[in-house]
């Protein structure tokens, strides 16, 4: 009750700021509800079927540009099962953003990040702070970004006999991130490269093992675009030093990749990534975590959209021996009722796969409604239009 107490409260709270907003403000927000049925939300080998019902909001405020102003971005996500079957799952992050010019050439952005997220299986909570200055001269783009981070996290855990641990693993992180990009009219390649140092501020973990690390990661990154085709992509070559010597430093190729690619009525969108995560399970500091999807959105007509998606995801946790695979496909619908309102009904089923675990099959069905605040600029210009109607 305290969590949709604080959800409404964040809501209420967004939806004021907008509706009071000057005309030069873009503001834009959305809510929504889900319901329906999961036939295993916790994706465990007898696990029992469950209702399902999750409340989300966003909410996206911008007064000026993303070169002279400041915004708010505010995700909030709550879904809610039969508590013999799951614990709720939430989901929130608040951002601050502010961008001022201390000359023609040279931008500075600042970020705050607040986020927590609690699952049945994981519990995380985390605060940064993000400075960047990115300097521009001509076709070339040269940057420099500077970011603390206090994260508390803890996982279910064979050593608390398949609990969370009594306490959560708390890290510090301080990173750099120098880097250059050159620029054309149809998109940009650059390098960068982060440095960063990891310190648990617990001392020896629940094993007696120090967790401590360093990171050195070189990146190379583009941007393409191309008639409407969209690509864009990096590749890092991942180090993790553990100075203890408690654990084997890492060496891992890590990427992204993503496409889009529109086709009259059709837009097909492929993405791929490969992350270095944080884990707190016994032997391991880092999971490796994959994800490949695929997605075929196809607009019908003016009110009607359906989309057709396939997802894989893996996470192998390093030191450990330990990988989970999920598979997911699916389809959604959703059709536009009007006045910022859509109506969604949603199927999908996955399969997932642990190390040493049978597989285990899971259907989701889902329906929805969720309504759509356009607030600022874009009232501005429906204001200005009734306006000249009027004359």
């Amino acid at each position: 009750m305290a969590r949709r107490r604080f959800i409404c409260l964040c809501l209420a709270v967004a939806l004021g700021a907008a509706e009071k907003a000057p005309a030069e403000d873009i503001s834009a927000a959305v809510i929504g509800l889900r319901s329906g049925y999961d036939s295993n939300p916790a994706d465990v080998d007898g696990g029992r079927a469950s209702a399902v019902l999750t409340q989300y909001a966003r909410w996206d405020f911008l007064r000026g540009s993303d070169k002279d102003g400041f915004g708010v971005a505010l995700n909030l996500a709550n879904t809610v099962y039969d508590p013999r079957a799951l614990a709720p799952t939430l989901n929130n992050e608040a951002a601050f953003k502010h961008a001022m010019g201390l000359s023609d050439a040279l931008l500075l952005r600042s970020t705050v990040v607040a986020s927590n997220e609690q699952t049945w299986s994981r519990r995380r909570n985390s605060l940064s702070w993000r400075e960047r200055l990115d300097y521009e001269n001509g076709a070339w783009r040269l940057f420099l970004g500077a970011e603390a981070t206090v994260a508390s996290l803890n996982e279910r855990n064979i050593f608390a006999l398949g609990g969370f641990l009594p306490r959560d693993e708390t890290l510090a992180t301080a990173s750099l991130l120098p880097g250059a990009a050159w620029r054309a009219p149809f998109g940009e390649i650059g390098v960068s490269l982060a440095a960063s140092r990891t310190r648990y501020l617990n001392g020896k973990d629940y094993i007696g093992f120090s967790r401590h690390n360093d990171r050195v990661t070189p990146n190379l990154f583009g941007s393409l675009s191309i008639r409407g085709v969209s690509l864009e992509g990096s590749i890092s070559a991942f180090n993790a030093i553990f100075p203890d010597k408690d654990f084997e430093n890492v060496r891992r190729i890590l990427y992204t990749a993503k496409a889009t690619i529109p086709y009259d009525r059709f837009t097909l969108s492929l993405s791929s990534q490969r992350a270095a995560l944080d884990t707190t399970l016994p032997f391991s500091v880092i999971n490796i975590s994959s994800l490949h999807e695929g997605r075929l959105s196809a607009k019908l007509n003016e009110k009607n959209t359906l989309d057709v998606f396939a997802r894989y995801k893996t996470d192998d946790y390093l030191g450990l021996d330990a990988r989970a695979a999920t598979f997911a496909g699916g389809v959604e619908y959703q059709r536009a009722l009007g006045d910022g309102l859509t109506a969604i009904a949603a199927a999908s089923w996955r399969r997932t796969v642990e190390t040493g675990l049978d597989p285990v099959n899971a259907l989701n069905l889902q329906v929805g409604l969720q309504k759509q605040f356009d607030i600022g600029a874009a009232r501005a210009g429906a204001d200005e239009k009734r306006a000249a109607g009027r004359k």
